[in-house]
């Protein structure tokens, strides 16, 4: 009887060990090898070109397509048709912005290594058009350290900062952007419009249908895709990604259920929040563009002074929401025509947490994207 028990004891034990080890590893950040080498570039070039990929894209779709010359020094950097979100941006606005964040990313990364970099958008083909040039062996490991740590963090933000919240409002003045601070009556109007768009949008079967298909369910497919939205990218880590892994499909992520959850967390994310900075421009591609490099310029000062951002497009994704932002920007500055004919891009929601964290890196391979000639 004795022996019976012990037996049952140790298999018990060995049982709950094992099963405590398979969540743990579950539970693990993902790490995603991206292979940099690529035929043709030396393994400076291809570090850059790696640090470039590190901007920040919807639904981090990594939009960008390359044609590199390395003996010429120069590069073409385009969005790629192939890589769109056709039912929240059927007009290709936050591709463009997509693509000004790689461009200014990339311009950066290029600088840490010594380089010396001018570009130009060239509007009959949409196309930037950079040339890069070696004047320095200095590396500025700050710069480099900067943009491996700049993040989307969708987590709650601590809203009582207020060294740090004076800090936002005045960079946001130095840059020409709107910031409107969580005791302010229009951070009340621009939350509540972000809340009843992104409602709108969780309910919706299309919307719900084309955020599934950049949802990255597993670990193995995070792995495989090396692009989209990963446990880790909507802010589920430990326990609660091994339950999110282990429930969630491609299917259910377009029901009521998922949409109710995610509701849910919306509406934490906007109650802890300092604030949200709105960057305008006007429409064409190449205003877009330009807008993508300002708001990539403000995230990296804040990641700097250890600032976290989280970008809500949802109002601005939804035309009736995005008037009334549009009207709030106007009214913030009624004397200024130039307010009045811009459009609200980007709307960042910003705040504090104790530990900043660092970009997940899921990145697509440089062969995937890079042609060199």
């Amino acid at each position: 009887m004795k022996k019976k028990l012990l037996i049952a004891l140790i298999t018990i034990t060995v049982v709950t060990v094992t099963a405590l080890t398979s969540l743990f590893i579950l539970g693990r950040k993902t790490n995603v090898n991206t292979n940099k080498n690529i035929q043709g570039l030396n393994e400076e070039l291809s570090e850059i070109m790696y640090l470039g990929s590190l901007a920040p894209s919807s639904h981090n779709i990594q939009c960008w397509q390359i044609e590199l010359y390395p003996e010429e020094g120069k590069l073409t950097v385009s969005a790629d048709p192939e890589r769109k979100l056709d039912v929240v941006d059927p007009h290709a606005r936050e591709q463009f912005l997509s693509l000004g964040c790689y461009i200014r990313t990339l311009e950066e990364a290029f600088l840490a290594y010594g380089y010396n970099v001018t570009y130009s958008y060239d509007e009959s083909s949409d196309t930037m058009n950079f040339n890069y040039k070696k004047i320095s062996d200095k590396t500025d490991s700050n710069t480099i350290a900067r943009i491996k740590k700049r993040h989307t963090d969708k987590r709650s933000f601590d809203i009582n900062d207020s060294s740090k919240n004076e800090y936002v409002s005045k960079l946001c003045k130095v840059t020409g952007s709107e910031y409107y601070s969580f005791d302010t009556k229009e951070f009340a109007i621009i939350k509540k419009a972000t809340s009843d768009a992104y409602i709108k949008q969780a309910y919706d079967s299309e919307t719900a249908k084309e955020l599934s298909e950049w949802l990255r369910l597993s670990d193995k497919e995070t792995k495989d895709k090396k692009d989209g939205l990963s446990a880790e990218q909507l802010g589920i880590t430990g326990i609660k990604k091994v339950f999110y892994y282990l429930f969630t499909n491609h299917e259910t992520a377009k029901g009521k259920t998922f949409a109710d959850q995610g509701i849910a967390n919306t509406e934490n994310q906007l109650s802890g929040c300092m604030g949200f900075i709105i960057v305008s421009s006007g429409d064409s591609k190449k205003e877009l563009v330009e807008c993508g490099i300002k708001t990539t310029d403000i995230w990296l000062d804040l990641t700097e002074n250890n600032i976290s951002v989280h970008p809500m497009s949802y109002a601005i994704e939804e035309s009736e929401y995005k008037a009334t932002l549009k009207a709030q920007l106007a009214g913030s500055d009624t004397n200024n025509e130039d307010v009045s004919k811009q459009e609200p891009q980007m709307l960042l929601r910003v705040g504090c947490v104790k530990n900043y964290g660092e970009n997940n890196a899921i990145r697509r391979d440089l062969q995937d994207y890079i042609k060199v000639h």
